[in-house]
């Protein structure tokens, strides 16, 4: 439509782990476009954009800005003229040589966007206790909180994938001592399993093409695809549906599943890749591995840091295959842990998180009283209180583990705390425990044990990618264009199970 764009970037991200100053009171960062054309427009032909960024302070924001008197008094730098290329200058070295994670993995899905939170809680109990509630009110309209995409009065399927058995009677209509939808395993943040109401009635987004694809062995990567990392891994794995914020409180379009269909019959990985790898007869769990170990950790957002702020998300893959190998075996035991051992788990490998350090060395109290309301720890006893209670010994670098801003194990507690956390959608969100939940301290157990043995690995992984970095890679040259059609969610089968395991 247009000949030219020229966009000043002014930053001002107020979330997440690069925070910048806005020029306006708000958290998203903002920009000022300028797009122009001569007479008639030429569809067939890509406008000429370019791009230039000022940072600083909000002052010396405006200062700059207010120091324009023209085009000519801005450094602009051109960007790609491909039609699908962000409008951001191409980056420069080694780094952008490398293949893009979005084309290794050509399938990216928004996560889970319920549009109301009442649905999702720590525990089950509680979302049985709400959806009574919500059955027995003279008002179901203003205690479920209608939006433009799903009222009570609607008829919308309440499975969550193409199954035959699914029920499309309105909230409104249905009896007050209707029984409660399934509920399931929901993955909620970074290491967060909370549980969800699995019902499509209750999910304005309830992204059907992640739930027909969920199977025993489905694993969905989180990451950052449109906005820049912050501090921590890159990555983050888990084994149920993720949130649409599951990374760390901000989403887009950052889940990627590992299988395109829910018997794990069709990989989400690029046309020939797997034959590129320096293994034989290598398969995509060994590419999620490698990739895993490579990736998730704090080095690898550190060492690139410069270049991850143009939002692209590269992949380093050595050609050394003896090399490969020991970045696989570190990304199995990540993956392993990060999603509690449900996935990638050896034949003589006991069930449930392995133990570590911390214990819980005095019992949170079960009575209402004694529900925590707030939590701290110290850093000098290495002693995490939660109300009356303790767990020790709990590192600084466990209590402060970060996935680009989000503080994992603070996030974790602040949902579990009588008053609860984020945002109230519906009165149905008062409906919360009336005491600590006894499953929450053996929860809370195998969070901070997962995060021991991530850091255990963080040293060995900072290694081995340090030696890859050194060493011949994949350049992104050697990929086959990716084809469309795998970029595309997968078509439904007739057959497709209700919910996966």
């Amino acid at each position: 439509v247009c000949d030219e764009i020229w966009i000043l970037d002014l930053g001002g991200e107020g979330r997440g782990g690069r925070l910048s100053e806005n020029v306006f009171a708000i958290q998203t960062p903002v920009a000022v476009a300028v797009a122009m054309r001569r007479g008639e427009a030429k569809p067939e032909t890509p406008a000429r954009v370019r791009y230039a960024r000022i940072d600083g302070t909000r002052a010396e924001k405006l200062r700059r800005l207010d120091a324009i008197g023209g085009f000519g008094d801005v450094e602009w730098q051109d960007c790609p003229e491909d039609w699908q290329a962000p409008f951001l200058p191409p980056g420069v070295g080694s780094y952008f040589g490398l293949p893009l994670l979005t084309d290794l993995m050509p399938w990216q899905h928004s996560g889970v966007q319920a549009k109301r939170t009442w649905p999702i809680a720590p525990d089950a109990e509680t979302l049985r206790r709400r959806w009574r509630a919500l059955m027995r009110t003279r008002n179901r309209a203003a205690a479920f909180r209608e939006t433009r995409d799903r009222t009570v009065a609607g008829r919308h399927p309440s499975a969550l994938a193409g199954a035959t058995e699914s029920d499309d009677t309105p909230l409104a209509e249905l009896p007050a001592d209707a029984a409660a939808p399934p509920v399931r395993r929901y993955a909620y943040r970074s290491l967060d399993r909370q549980h969800v109401l699995a019902d499509g009635r209750l999910m304005d987004f309830r992204r059907p093409d992640l739930w027909r694809v969920h199977g025993d062995r489905q694993v969905y990567l989180t990451s950052l695809l449109t906005k820049p990392l912050g501090g921590g891994p890159a990555l983050i794995a888990c084994a149920d549906i993720p949130d649409l914020d599951h990374f760390s409180g901000r989403g887009a379009k950052d889940a990627i599943p590992l299988y395109r269909a829910a018997d794990g019959s069709e990989a989400n990985v690029a046309q020939g890749l797997l034959g590129l790898l320096p293994l034989a007869n290598a398969n995509a769990e060994d590419f999620l591995a490698y990739l895993y170990g490579a990736l998730a950790h704090p080095d690898f957002a550190m060492r690139f840091a410069g270049e991850l702020g143009s939002r692209e998300l590269r992949v380093p893959i050595t050609t050394d295959a003896a090399l490969f190998r020991e970045v696989r075996a570190v990304g199995r035991k990540l993956l392993k842990l990060h999603t509690y051992h449900r996935r990638f788990l050896a034949a003589d490998d006991p069930p449930g998180v392995p133990s570590g350090a911390a214990r819980c060395t005095k019992s949170v109290p079960l009575n209402e009283d004694g529900y925590p309301d707030s939590f701290s720890h110290d850093a000098a006893t290495r002693t995490l209180r939660v109300g009356d209670g303790e767990f020790a010994p709990v590192s600084q670098d466990v209590y402060e583990y970060e996935v680009s801003g989000l503080r994992v194990v603070q996030s974790w507690l602040r949902y579990r705390m009588k008053g609860g956390a984020g945002r109230r959608s519906s009165p149905l969100n008062e409906i919360r425990p009336t005491r600590w939940p006894p499953a929450c301290t053996s929860e809370l157990l195998e969070l901070l044990w997962v995060l021991e043995g991530t850091l255990a690995l963080h040293p060995e992984q900072a290694r081995l990618l340090e030696r890859v970095v050194a060493g011949p890679c994949l350049p992104a040259t050697a990929l086959a264009p990716v084809d469309s059609a795998l970029r595309q969610p997968p078509k439904a089968q007739r057959s497709a199970p209700l919910l996966g395991a």
